[in-house]
Parts: structure tokens; C-alpha cells; sequence
């Protein structure tokens, strides 16, 4: 099975992403802001990375510029997760890489499709 690395500073959205995938068989990693994900990346080199827009200390978009910055990391598929996917938005995130998005709240079974998109 395959590595998945999903950075998100809310607790709950953690903890229930942690029970939709623990029945998959995937490895799942988590960190609390882009720069524990930077190093989470680093040290795991997942199949992908989900990540929140808006976090602490290094937001989502600021963690895929830092991943797209590392030949070793840049092919490594980022998902943004967010509660908003307006238009101008989503040219945003496709700006900083983004291959798909996770719109807040999602359910058990978007979550789970998305990961078996990109986990090899």
C-alpha cells in the first residue's frame, strides 16, 4: 500500500481523516502546520500530500512552493484542502501546484477516492 501525508492544523478534521483511511492499508502521516509538513515530506517521501490552505506558520500554498522548490520532492502530488473553491481560488492553487482539491467538509468516500487517484 501506498504513504500519505496529510498536513492540517484542526484537530478533528485530523482525527477523522486518521479513522476514514486507518481500514485502507495506507501509511498515514500527519503534520500540524507546512513547516512540520515540509519535514514530514521530507523524512517520509509520501505517494502524496493533502494539505490545508490556511494553517500556521507556513500555510498550504507556501508548502507546496517549498516541495515544487526540491527536484527530490516536486513530484510528489499535492491536494489542497479547503473550505472555499471559488474560481479565482482554484487558478490560485493551480499556480502553486495543486493536482486536485479537497472541498471542507468532505466526506469518508472523497477522501478515500482522492487518495486511490494518487497513492501508487
Amino acid at each position: 500500500m501506498g504513504t500519505v501525508a496529510f498536513v492540517e492544523d484542526d484537530p478533528t478534521i485530523r482525527k477523522l481523516v486518521g479513522a476514514a483511511l486507518r481500514t485502507t492499508g495506507h501509511q498515514v502521516h500527519f503534520a500540524t502546520n507546512g513547516r512540520e509538513g515540509l519535514a514530514l515530506v521530507e523524512r517520509v517521501r509520501p505517494d502524496v500530500v493533502f494539505t490545508d490552505v490556511a494553517m500556521p506558520e507556513m500555510d498550504g500554498l507556501q508548502l507546496a512552493d517549498a516541495l515544487r522548490a526540491r527536484p527530490e520532492l516536486a513530484g510528489i502530488p499535492v491536494v489542497f484542502v479547503t473550505a472555499s473553491l471559488q474560481r479565482e481560488q482554484i487558478e490560485r492553487y493551480r499556480a502553486h501546484g495543486a493536482v486536485a482539491y479537497l472541498a471542507k467538509p468532505f466526506s469518508t468516500a472523497e477522501l478515500r477516492e482522492c487518495v486511490t487517484r494518487f497513492v501508487r
